[in-house]
């Protein structure tokens, strides 16, 4: 195969797996899309369907460094198209759970199945694909997440439509059968599938070590959990509930702005990398984005009512600041090798990750905590704003700790360099 064609399979099989990260994104935030409908259908406080997305995080991020071994040793087809298989499996299980126990283990199962997504394709951009073009590529990885901006709201009219937020989750499994499809079919990967009748260069327990020892890992999943990660905890699950609560809004029109985080992180995906593409600018980038986080979320959640538009303006910028996830992977990029890019990348996805369900579990059992003992109509709990103030709060912090750390860190390369 001449050189041209093999650099076009390279970019086909990335699309494939952007693409199968973008579906398992959409899988992740689907409870989202119908909160109301599935509290009524199973009868849960927030608390419980708090589990729903932190139970799903919570074994998406632990199987991260299991799958990311997997994905160097085994080889990328086949470890995406079983975990794909697993997300199938598991919005079916969701969508057709007669009780709230066999719902939550849908969900596990879907985050079972979405663990190596993300992964599959950061190790193809790292090992295969030109340094200077890593963050890019890495980038627009993240933009595939638009799934959620385009089918959210329409998932939630055929909801309404049908009266039955079910039918709504079997398209949505239909869709994913026709990624999965094209996936089997065409997905091969020539540079990273593991090669078996070659020992690794690099000796497994060294490459644990190598990995688990580096504090830069672990820095750069913090800035993960406080730009991207803070985000989509409202993006994914309370974003919809804190919007009806503060500002007045419809379900339906809550639904519609939440997704303005999204949209904002898939342009943010693109132009964060631009902007900001090597050396210091990366540190400089995350610098910028937490500062900018840390002026929405005051704004938010103590702010006074602002305007529908300023609203939306608003949680646009909180998306577009939240991709400086992908300038924390890039930094993760440029310390790994072929033989541990895998690992090493999913260490930081998962360390990263975890913030997502221990914020989602604390914002539910903050919320109840709170709780004045209202109930609605239907016996829903009603939360007030000032209960999301004191459950959002740890969000601020987390982001502020990031600006800190990313101004201590770039002060710090900076001293170095002119040194």
């Amino acid at each position: 195969m001449s050189a041209q064609k093999t650099a076009k399979r390279t970019y086909f099989d990335w699309f494939l797996l952007s693409l199968f990260f973008g579906y398992q994104y959409l899988l992740r935030s689907c409870p989202s899309i119908f909160t109301n409908e599935i509290r009524q259908t199973f009868s849960i406080n927030a608390n419980q369907f708090a589990d729903f997305g932190a139970w799903c995080m919570l074994v998406y991020s632990c199987l991260q460094i299991p799958f990311g071994i997997a994905l160097d040793r085994v080889g990328i087809r086949r470890t995406v198209l079983a975990s794909f298989g697993l997300c199938l499996i598991g919005q079916y299980w969701f969508t057709h759970a007669s009780s709230y126990e066999n719902a939550l283990w849908g969900r596990v199962l879907i985050g079972v199945g979405g663990a190596p997504a993300y992964m599959s394709a950061l190790k193809l951009v790292a090992d295969a694909f030109a340094e200077k073009s890593c963050g890019l590529f890495i980038g627009i990885t993240g933009m595939f997440t638009v799934f959620v901006v385009f089918c959210n709201p329409l998932l939630k009219k055929i909801c309404l439509e049908h009266n039955d937020w079910r039918i709504a989750a079997n398209d949505l499994n239909l869709f994913g059968a026709v990624i999965f499809l094209l996936c089997l079919l065409f997905l091969f990967p020539k540079k990273t599938c593991c090669e078996t009748d070659k020992k690794p260069e690099l000796p497994f327990w060294n490459a644990l070590r190598q990995v688990a020892t580096d504090y830069r890992v672990y820095i750069y999943a913090a800035f993960v959990i406080g730009t991207n990660i803070v985000a989509v905890t409202l993006a994914d699950l309370w974003g919809p509930g804190f919007l009806m609560t503060k500002y007045h809004l419809d379900e339906q029109q809550a639904v519609n702005d939440t997704q303005l985080i999204t949209a904002g992180m898939v342009l943010g995906e693109l132009l964060l990398p631009i902007f900001f593409c090597n050396g210091l600018k990366l540190i400089r980038g995350i610098r910028v984005c937490c500062g900018g986080l840390v002026l929405i979320f005051c704004l938010l959640i103590y702010g006074a009512h602002i305007s529908p538009v300023f609203l939306k303006i608003v949680l646009f910028a909180m998306g577009l600041f939240s991709a400086a996830d992908a300038l924390a992977f890039t930094l993760g990029a440029r310390l790994s090798t072929p033989q541990i890019s895998g690992m090493l990348m999913s260490w930081i996805n998962s360390v990263g990750m975890l913030g997502e369900p221990v914020l989602q579990k604390w914002v539910g059992f903050a919320l109840d905590k709170c709780w004045s003992g209202a109930l609605d109509a239907g016996g829903l709990r009603i939360y007030q704003t000032t209960d999301y103030e004191s459950a959002l709060t740890p969000m601020l912090i987390i982001t502020a700790a990031c600006f800190v750390t990313a101004l201590l860190m770039g002060r710090k390369e900076a001293s170095n360099k002119a040194a």
